[in-house]
């Protein structure tokens, strides 16, 4: 019965069943509450939602999360709510956008900020200055759970930057760090679907906020002026910030208290503005005089969760003039590190590597920084070993002739594989008596390093060749090569590499050496695998190589030949058949005689002439006289290959009369070369 009366409810357009559901809500218990707010939701009457935005602060928590969950229905009746005559109502809209946080709704809010009545406007104040700080709480919070997981970048920066990118701003947009030695070490930014579902909510909101933040500031005249520039400076923490444009918009009447308030040493919640506002350069000469005095511990520690902004080169130059660079001395770097723990330390070396100080100098820090991560009770902890990774990323930094002091400390880390990276940075740098630095290890290193130790030198001459390939010409360095496979004896090894695991067009460049160098006999099983891998290219480049190995299974050939999707690789494959010569192939080739595609269907004609198939002329001649003007350029060239001159009146008249140019050219050029033959067989006989 009930149910039936609530449907009734729902159903009927009359006013009046709202004011019934209302009085309901208001007085009914909290189960009874539940049903008649569902009720009221599924009507979407304007009047039953403002009545439930008015009724939100006494309804029972539980219902109230209900509500939270999805505003979505109410977006209507909180825009017309937020205009209402009555000043509850309005109050009560503001109240609730800002506990949604409905950023899309921030437009409502602006409304009211120069309404006469001062508790609206303090309302209205209020409530952007809390959608602002849910924004700058949920970065932070984003940015923590990336640095838990072991990114060395902040995942809402990151992406914040990439739609500024994308809006034109010339921001990088991916922050996430990885750094892969061959498959020994990667580090790359995950986020979990919570994080993912916070982040997309952030996105949806932020634009609307921060426009609306800009705007009131803008606008604003009454008492509330130092709460909007707050709430502006929460959200000034990306470089596409609405807020923070504000420091570049001359007429805009914010500018003056940003830039007055950004001269002065920023609070915690400030720093990512203060960061981002010094590198305009309006703030450039206040920045090296306000730095000196943000060393407060907390003040710093958020300092150091900004270490991405580093990669702006104008912090990097005012980071040069602070204190001449020192900014944390040999004194004062052990007391703060003693209370840190190893991704703060590891971070405090990015501040250090942009400080200006000559690189043996840094050197001295990163020791220290170094000494005190390795100090951790279990120096293979995840948190450890990304925090020493991070030190060795910033010795890699460097350009070539500075210090290597940190990388040779790093050789005798107890982590094989960051002892592996910097063995192998120090073969890549070379610094003086670089060979004894490493022979030293040979007796105490792990094998896997010390592999990389003994490769050092081939890896040279290998790497040397691969450079070279292209610019010589086929027989140098067909010769070159022999050398090479001769002087390295994991040459063809590090070549099957390149050519399973490479990027395409080093797959493709390395099966080119397989074919010409000869070993493709020594690469069989990995040429069969690469025969149906997903690149065309690579395909039809195994498929050649293959062909050359005499034990290679004919019926992988005939399976490419007549199954692959790629002509090229059909079109090679039928190259191979006809290399081999074998009989059997006769009938696959003569119905690749009558294939769709050119190419293909010259090299079946040419295989079947080579082994003395009659029907190859007859197949030619219908070739020539097709339709498709590509298949009568492919069946010239077939003809010029095989000297097949019998049908040298069917080349003439293409040359005459042919309907396509592409083909009465190259009808020309063979009786061209026709001509040039017999005049040589006339010098030859005369």
């Amino acid at each position: 019965m009930l149910d039936r009366l609530i449907r009734t409810l729902i159903e009927t357009e009359n006013e009046a069943a709202d004011d019934l559901l209302l009085q309901a809500l208001r007085l009914g218990a909290e189960n009874e509450q539940r049903i008649v707010l569902a009720a009221l939701v599924r009507r979407k009457t304007a009047r039953g939602l403002t009545g439930i935005v008015l009724q939100y602060d006494n309804l029972p928590e539980s219902l109230q999360r209900s509500i939270l969950r999805d505003l979505g229905p109410f977006h209507h009746a909180l825009a017309e709510c937020g205009r209402s005559d009555d000043s509850s109502v309005r109050l009560a809209a503001l109240r609730l956008i800002a506990i949604g946080r409905q950023g899309k709704l921030a437009y409502v809010i602006s409304e009211n900020l120069q309404n006469p009545d001062v508790e609206l406007s303090k309302a209205a104040t209020e409530a952007l200055v809390a959608l602002a700080r849910w924004v700058a709480t949920e970065t932070r919070k984003l940015q923590a759970g990336a640095a838990d997981q072991g990114s060395l970048a902040e995942t809402i920066e990151s992406s914040d930057a990439q739609a500024s990118n994308s809006q034109g701003n010339g921001e990088e947009l991916s922050q996430t760090s990885s750094i892969s030695d061959d498959g020994d070490f990667e580090d790359s930014g995950s986020s979990s679907s919570e994080a993912t579902k916070s982040y997309a909510q952030l996105m949806t909101q932020r634009p609307e906020i921060e426009a609306a933040v800009a705007r009131a500031l803008s606008i604003h005249r009454g008492s509330h002026v130092q709460n909007l520039l707050r709430a502006a400076l929460l959200l000034a923490d990306w470089p596409g910030s609405k807020t923070l444009a504000i420091l570049n918009t001359a007429k805009h009447s914010g500018q003056t208290a940003m830039v007055r308030r950004l001269q002065q040493p920023p609070d915690t919640e400030h720093v990512s503005a203060f960061l981002l506002g010094a590198s305009h350069g309006q703030l450039r000469s206040h920045f090296g005089s306000v730095f000196s005095h943000i060393e407060q511990s907390p003040v710093l520690d958020a300092l150091l969760r900004k270490t991405h902004w580093l990669k702006d080169n104008g912090l990097a130059v005012c980071m040069h003039l602070v204190n001449r660079g020192t900014w944390w001395s040999l004194a004062d770097l052990p007391r703060d590190i003693a209370r840190r723990g190893p991704a703060d330390t590891a971070a405090i070396a990015e501040w250090v590597a942009v400080s200006g100080l000559h690189d043996v100098e840094q050197d001295e820090r990163m020791q220290a920084l170094l000494n005190r991560i390795n100090a951790e009770p279990d120096p293979k902890a995840q948190e450890s070993v990304s925090a020493r990774l991070r030190l060795l990323r910033l010795a890699i930094r460097r350009r070539r002739g500075s210090s290597v002091s940190l990388i040779r400390s790093l050789l005798s880390d107890p982590d094989e594989r960051i002892m592996r990276m910097a063995a192998r940075e120090i073969v890549r740098r070379k610094p003086v008596d670089f060979e004894n630095i490493l022979l030293k290890l040979m007796t105490t290193a792990t094998p896997t390093v010390r592999r990389v130790i003994g490769r050092a030198i081939g890896q040279a001459g290998f790497e040397n060749y691969w450079q070279r390939f292209d610019k010589l010409d086929r027989s140098t360095r067909k010769q070159a090569g022999k050398a090479m496979l001769k002087l390295l004896p994991d040459a063809i090894a590090r070549l099957q590499r390149r050519a399973v695991a490479g990027s395409p067009d080093q797959r493709v460049k390395a099966l080119q050496m397989v074919h010409e160098l000869g070993i493709a006999s020594m690469m069989q099983e990995a040429l069969v695998e690469l025969c149906a891998d997903s690149n065309p290219r690579i395909r039809s480049k195994a498929v050649t190589a293959l062909g050359e190995i005499p034990t290679a299974p004919s019926d992988l050939l005939v399976e490419r030949l007549l199954n692959d999707s790629d002509a090229r690789v059909r079109a090679n494959a039928v190259e191979v058949l006809e290399a081999r010569g074998d009989p059997q192939f006769v009938p696959i080739l003569a119905q690749r005689a009558m294939a769709a595609t050119g190419r293909e269907r010259a090299n079946a004609i040419k295989a079947m002439h080579r082994m003395k198939v009659g029907v190859a002329g007859s197949a030619l001649l219908n070739m020539l006289r097709d339709e498709r003007p590509e298949h009568r350029i492919s069946a010239l060239w077939a003809l010029r290959q095989i000297g097949w001159w019998q049908l040298l009146n069917e080349v003439g008249n293409l040359a005459k009369g042919d309907g396509n140019v592409r083909v009465r050219r190259y009808a020309v050029g063979v009786l061209k070369t026709v001509s040039e033959l017999v005049k040589e067989q006339k010098k030859v006989a005369g």
